[in-house]
Formats: structure tokens, C-alpha cells, sequence
């Protein structure tokens, strides 16, 4: 009985051999072909992702090839536009021709107001004097009473860059308390800012109503230089074999034409 059982039994080697390798034709459905990887690169079709057991199935899912392959376009804000760099090279280029430029572009772009008008009311307050003191005790440069600059942690008013600092911080309180109207703000500025809210414009002070104006207008003018100077010049064309001139310029007008 026990050798007829142990006869029943298969014998089984003792190294069996690996399991034969059945070849995948090159027209195979799962693997994607060349040809439709390249459409799927390109933005094509992505509906035959579900065919594709080895995507499917695989690290990496159709909707995440998806997103990656979408076709919305990515910008990067890494660098400014043009007009903001113009216009920011045009003001310090302008500035530079003003006594302590430097340091009333360096405050501006710091504390966020235009550096333009901060050297219009330096001009107006002191005529860019940096130790100029008033009757009333103001000092510096934008002409700050100690305890302002106290409060805006300016030990030295006399020092051209803790004035122009504290005063330029203390502009932009003003301009954000007044939403932005450089008039009012400038009005507070001379007489304080509880006068100008109790009247809700430019106090009836012909002191005020004068150092408005008189800072206005010079912003207006640095604006008016400011366009000049970030307005687009004409090319200069050369003429070979004679002195470098305008073209243009070396032209006789039809006015000239008509006199002659």
C-alpha cells in the first residue's frame, strides 16, 4: 500500500527550472508606442491612458500626468515689468542731480512713498539744508520736531539720513491715514494731523494753505522732469564720412526753404 502510494507521487526535481519568459510583441496594448507617448507630450489626447494597465497601475496616475502636461500657460514674477524698472532707474536718475538723492531714494522705495515728493517737501521745508532749525524748534532736513523724531526712533535730526528716514515713515502714516491724498497729508504734515481731520481739507491757514502749494507745485515739476527723462529718445542716425549729427536736424525746415 505505501508503494503504491509513493508510486503515485510525481517526482519533482531538485532544481526546477525558471518558468519561461513569454515575449511581448512590439504592438502590445499595454506599453504606450512611441508615436502616442510623443502626442501625450505634446498635449495631445489623454483618453488612452485607461488602456495602459503599466500607467495605470504604475507610479504614475493619469491625473497626475495630467496636471503635469496641462496646457494652462505658467508665468514666473521674477523680474518687474518695464515701466515699473523705467520709471524706478528715471527717478533715481533724477534724483542724483539733487543734494542728498541717494538717500532720498533709498527712503522712498523703503518706506513706500515717492521719493520725488519727499525731495519736494525737503526743498520747501529746509532748501536741503541738513542743520536748519525754525523758531519753532523743527530740525533737519524735513524739518521734525524732536518729539516726532522720537517717536520714529531718530536720535540725531541733524544726521540726513535718520531726518530724511523718520520723516519719510511719518509721510506715509499720514498718506495712509488720508487715503492717499498727498494734499492733505502734506497739510498735516505743517499743521498736524487732528487739525486737518477737524476740518476735512486743507486747514484756512494761509501758512498751510502756502507750504501746500508750494510742495505741490515743485512734485509737479519733478513729475513733468520725470517723463522727460523716462520718455523714449529719438535714434540718432550717423552720417559716414562726416561729423556724428542728427540727420533730421542737419535738414533745412520748409520755413527756412520758403526765406531763402
Amino acid at each position: 500500500m505505501l508503494l503504491s502510494l509513493a508510486l503515485s507521487i510525481p517526482a519533482i526535481p531538485s532544481h526546477p527550472a525558471p518558468p519561461r519568459k513569454t515575449p511581448i510583441s512590439a504592438g502590445a496594448s499595454m506599453v504606450p508606442a512611441r508615436s502616442q507617448l510623443a502626442g501625450i507630450l505634446n498635449g495631445g489626447s489623454m483618453s488612452r491612458l485607461d488602456q495602459w494597465s503599466s500607467l495605470r497601475g504604475g507610479a504614475i496616475s493619469p491625473a497626475d500626468l495630467s496636471a503635469a502636461l496641462g496646457a494652462r500657460p505658467r508665468h514666473l514674477g521674477l523680474f518687474q515689468s518695464d515701466t515699473a524698472v523705467d520709471g524706478r532707474l528715471g527717478r533715481r536718475e533724477l534724483l542724483r542731480r539733487l543734494p542728498f538723492g541717494a538717500i532720498l531714494a533709498a527712503a522712498g522705495e523703503r518706506n513706500r512713498v515717492d521719493s520725488l515728493l519727499l525731495a519736494a517737501v525737503v526743498e520747501t521745508e529746509s532748501r536741503f539744508a541738513p542743520h536748519a532749525v525754525s523758531p519753532c524748534g523743527a530740525v533737519g532736513l524735513m524739518q521734525l520736531l524732536p518729539s516726532t523724531g522720537e517717536d520714529y526712533g531718530a536720535k540725531d535730526l541733524r544726521d540726513p539720513y535718520a531726518n530724511v528716514d523718520a520723516g519719510s515713515r511719518y509721510l506715509r502714516v499720514l498718506l495712509d491715514r488720508f487715503q492717499g491724498r498727498p494734499d492733505l497729508a502734506i497739510a498735516a504734515y505743517n499743521t498736524g494731523p487732528e487739525v486737518v481731520a477737524r476740518y476735512g481739507c486743507v486747514p484756512p491757514y494761509r501758512e498751510t494753505q502756502d507750504f501746500v502749494k508750494r510742495v505741490l507745485t515743485r512734485y509737479g515739476q519733478h513729475q513733468h522732469a520725470l517723463a522727460r527723462v523716462a520718455a523714449p529718445r529719438p535714434p540718432v542716425v550717423r552720417v559716414a564720412g562726416g561729423p556724428s549729427r542728427d540727420v533730421l536736424s542737419s535738414r533745412p525746415s520748409e520755413a527756412e526753404g520758403l526765406t531763402r
